[in-house]
């Protein structure tokens, strides 16, 4: 396997230096570090360069030409500097959660068989080796425990060679039985406290324009006491007390109002529960790891396959520091390849640390890898959600009146992202719909199940698919059309929503709405439920619709993007997000076009450590940090709330973007405009151009690579990147910037220019024409780094405002449901999405269809048991686990609306979860208007239904 180690401006490896361990950074983009290192001929690299859109993605021809290399294909034969002879490790896991794990016995396994290390709880106890805290503790389960979920690790076995390892693991996964339990006991999580808890409460003002009542926002937020394992929410209500006793005043308030209207009958409340699943991620690759220590050079090397490597970096770290190998790592090297797939379960995943742990116990390297079985068994999980809901609508007026929530969560056997799933899901109920009163109770709990984490969606698939079905039984008990009484509810610019704060931009739901009631589908749907069912005996018609609006971001996104422009004029980009599918290379190469007239050739993913040139240190936590502590902070130029942001499906096109494009402009600013108005001067100016007015940057327009104003000639790149070289101008910046629901910003002194952008991060390389003075700026890492001025920070009360960056998205669909099968074949459907500025419009098509495959999969397929029968066990794969196929999603059915931007400013949105959640709702539906069986239950899986049909 040949690596591209090449780089034009820096060394393959970067470093930085953390707990006294120089930590390096290596991706490893085998042949895929940018268009141009793929084997493409001259005319598709032009091809690629011009066009107003990229024909094909930067790794399209790589995927299809089996270049592109993943994470669990490299072995050490493959690695420079590695030992030859690669080493395997296997993760032994307890499939029993209700018995005393009492210990392995291994005597079973032939000679030729047996593990030449098994490392167990006991030597981790011994060498201090402890998880980090993000993850909670007992790595390995000790003997005298209870496994706290089925699949808790027992004991990592190590093999010096494939045959052994192999031979092991066919005996050890589905025949012989080698881990011993005892006495039976409760499950672990029984003794648990909460994993998490969030209440939002919400009173409009008696009038529009009026403060609110109460809201998070204006109030702040509270949390219960936890009693008995129980989160006990205080008791004392009392309009003029403190943010527990006023939210509980309003809260038992609009408990009474929706009870006592319900009582009088004018308003129509509808009370139901709603249980959604466990889903499995099914990304493309699964989890793995291979790690090598060098004891002669102190170098410790991995190999993961995670949307988070900058966490990993730093974890890996402080365990290593307190591990047998303390003293002796110098150096920390983490190659970060492509990763087949994430959807949120490899962001902050366990597993790269059961490879760190195997590797630090050989003495050769070690391959840790997941095949399906083991991914089902112990990755990342969705959530599985309960919800309890109150919704009341005024009957004369279709306004929604209140909604009180009772949501439970299962979080699985560890904290992952559990905190942050709950409050997410319970802010994203209200999905487009203004509500004057709300009490949203969100309460997560440990369980036996697999640990569930950010998987896509993010929680709010559960509670909005959910307020949608609500929508629809609603419309339908007060006999409206069910996009009217949507109409009537939608939320407008300016209201707020369930925590109180105004939504960023402007809302176009409304928009969406008027199209979806056009719509051939839904206008005709009663008289194609007449034809369908007399033309099919056996088989009924049903239409089905949803709309949902789903927030992006986390309230504390750090994006970096550091741009490069070469003497030859090419552009190379370096970026802090993963590539799991969705497209970011391609779309980050594609931004740097606006600024500087011509698409990137190279983009450099996963990139950590080159962003310590900006010197930057983080102290408290994001999330938490209190208004004094921001403002102690503040004046250090070098503190930043947050100094990396992991990888996820909707961060990229906004958050990424934010930067990449900064940094694009800087050089646009301060090398290819200058350079350009240099040039016309000298060689353009004369009497019909006298007059002309160069000072306004923006006068600038790029047409097919070259730059005009004002009527001079237009000037190719190449010789605006030629200029700017030879005279030293800004031909590199990096770029950090922080996002908490609004942008950070701050002033730069750039070349005796004071610029205030949008960032709190800034350092630039100048031209090889430089002068000495200006190139002794620029230290060891080859930048200038500059000093900030007038730094602001978005107020630490906007963490109470949770979300307000939103992208809408609708789908109409209609099915037909087999009488005798149950089986639901979706006929054609329609989405709407409201996508900002796109970026690259296949990229968003691409999205849109993934998006509806996985919707369709929750609602309709995707059954995964909890607890003993579940994937814990160890013995599912696919062909237990039903994932839709082409032809049950309408592949060839399928069309869309892209509504275009309000003006050439908007901005992209983040649209990679939204695609898919409108569709379960959609369906849900369609099934009751063919079938006359609602279900609450997901998923609707064909037995249900056909249970459903013969029960009815």
């Amino acid at each position: 396997m040949e690596l591209n180690l090449s780089s034009t401006r820096r060394s393959f490896i970067k470093r930085c230096v953390i707990g006294g361990v120089a930590v390096y950074s290596a991706p490893l983009l085998a042949k895929m570090g940018s268009v141009e290192s793929s084997i493409l001929s001259p005319e598709l690299l032009r091809e690629w360069h011009d066009g107003e859109t990229p024909k094909f993605r930067l790794d399209g021809v790589a995927k299809v030409t089996g270049e592109k290399i993943y994470g669990r294909d490299y072995r050490a034969i493959d690695m420079p500097g590695w030992p030859d002879q690669q080493g395997y490790g296997f993760i032994l896991r307890a499939s029993d959660a209700t018995h005393v794990f009492t210990g392995i016995d291994l005597s079973s396994l032939p000679a030729n068989a047996q593990p030449s290390k098994v490392i167990t709880a006991d030597d981790l106890r011994k060498d201090s080796i402890e998880l980090p805290v993000f993850f909670g503790a007992d790595m390995l389960l000790s003997e005298g425990q209870t496994a706290h979920y089925f699949g808790h690790a027992v004991a990592i076995l190590l093999f010096d060679d494939f045959p052994a390892y192999k031979k092991a693991k066919s005996m050890l996964e589905f025949g012989l039985n080698v881990v011993q339990y005892g006495k039976e006991t409760p499950y672990f999580s029984a003794s648990s406290d909460p994993q998490s808890s969030w209440r939002i409460i919400r009173v409009e003002g008696d009038n529009p324009n009026d403060e609110d009542k109460y809201s998070p926002l204006q109030d702040g937020i509270f949390f219960p006491n936890y009693k008995a394992h129980k989160a006990i929410w205080p008791t004392l209500k009392n309009v003029n007390g403190d943010v527990s006793e006023r939210g509980m005043y309003y809260a038992n308030e609009i408990n009474n109002e929706i009870t006592e209207h319900k009582k009088n009958e004018d308003w129509l409340v509808l009370e139901k529960e709603y249980t959604t699943q466990i889903i499995e991620p099914m990304m493309l690759e699964p989890e793995a790891f291979n790690g090598w220590f060098d004891p002669k050079e102190g170098t410790f090397h991995t190999v993961i396959t995670s949307q988070s490597p900058q966490d990993f970096q730093e974890q890996a770290v402080h365990m290593l520091a307190s591990s047998p190998l303390k003293g002796k790592v110098k150096h920390l090297v983490v190659h970060s390849p492509f990763i087949g797939g994430g959807f949120g379960a490899k962001d902050h995943s366990i597993f790269p640390y059961y490879g760190l742990v195997a590797a630090m116990y050989s003495d050769k390297p070690i391959h840790v890898a997941n095949n399906r079985f083991e991914q089902f068994q112990s990755g990342l999980k969705r959530h599985p959600f309960k919800m309890n809901n109150r919704l009341a609508v005024d009957k004369k007026t279709l306004k929604i009146q209140a909604l009180k929530s009772d949501i439970d969560v299962d979080g699985g056997g560890r904290v992952n992202f559990t905190g942050s799933v709950t409050m997410v899901g319970a802010t994203g109920m209200q999905g487009i719909y203004y509500i004057p009163k709300n009490d949203i109770k969100a309460v997560a709990h440990a369980s036996a199940n697999p640990t569930s984490g950010s998987m896509r969606g993010y929680g709010t698939l559960q509670s909005m698919a959910t307020m949608e079905s609500m929508m629809n039984e609603m419309a339908s008990d007060l006999g409206v059309d069910a996009i009217k009484l949507r109409q009537a509810n939608v939320m407008v610019s300016g209201q707020r929503n369930t925590q109180g704060a105004i939504p960023n931009g402007a809302l176009r739901y409304q928009e969406i709405l008027e199209s979806a009631i056009n719509h051939p589908i839904w206008v005709n749907q009663a008289a194609a439920k007449q034809n369908f069912d007399a033309q099919n005996p056996g088989k009924k018609y049903g239409v089905g619709f949803g709309i949902v609006t789903k927030d992006y971001g986390t309230g504390a996104a750090a994006p970096s993007a550091a741009v490069f422009l070469t003497k030859e004029g090419k552009i190379e980009v370096d970026i802090c997000s993963m590539e799991m599918g969705t497209g970011t290379q391609t779309s980050q190469a594609e931004v740097v076009s606006d600024e500087l007239g011509r698409r990137a050739s190279i983009v450099r993913l996963a990139e950590t450590d080159i962003w310590d040139a900006l010197e930057q240190f983080q102290t408290y936590n994001p999330y938490f940090i209190s208004q004094d502590q921001q403002d102690e902070m503040t004046p250090d130029p070098r503190w930043t709330p947050v100094k990396g942001m992991a990888s996820s499906a909707s961060m990229s096109a906004f958050y990424q973007t934010h930067a990449t494009r900064l940094a694009a402009n800087v050089i646009y600013e301060h090398a290819l405009w200058p350079a350009a108005v240099a040039i016309w001067k000298k060689n353009f100016f004369n009497s019909s151009y006298a007059n002309t007015n160069l000072d306004d940057s923006s006068a600038g327009e790029w047409t097919e690579g070259k730059l005009s104003a004002a009527g001079y000639p237009a000037l190719p790149l190449s010789m605006l990147a030629e200029y700017a070289h030879q005279n030293g101008l800004v031909t590199g910046a990096m770029v950090h910037a922080f996002n908490r629901w609004a942008w950070a910003d701050a002033d730069f002194e750039v070349l005796g220019n004071s610029i205030h952008i949008e960032a709190d991060g800034l350092a630039v390389q100048y031209g090889e024409g430089a002068s000495k003075e200006r190139k002794a700026l620029m230290g060891s890492n080859g930048f200038h780094l500059l000093t900030r001025s007038n730094m602001f920070y978005p107020k630490a009360e906007l963490n109470n405002a949770m979300v307000t960056y939103y992208a809408p998205c609708a789908t109409i669909v209609e099915v037909s449901v087999n009488e005798s099968t149950g089986e639901v074949d979706i006929l054609n459907s329609h989405t709407w999405l409201e996508a900002g500025k796109v970026i690259v419009n296949e990229l968003v098509e691409g999205q849109i269809q993934g998006g509806l495959a996985m919707g369709i999969g929750h609602a309709l397929y995707e059954e995964l048991p909890p607890l003993e029968e579940g994937a814990g066990n160890g013995t599912w794969n696919l062909n237990r686990y039903h994932v839709p196929k082409a032809k049950q999603v309408g592949v060839w059915n399928q069309s869309h609306t892209i509504l275009p931007p309000l003006s050439k400013t908007d901005p992209s949105k983040g649209i990679g979860e939204v695609v898919m959640i409108p569709i379960v709702p959609a369906l849900v539906e369609a099934v009751y208007q063919a079938t006359n069986v609602r279900f609450y239950d997901l998923p609707m899986t064909a037995m249900k239904i056909k249970g459903a049909l013969h029960d009815s």
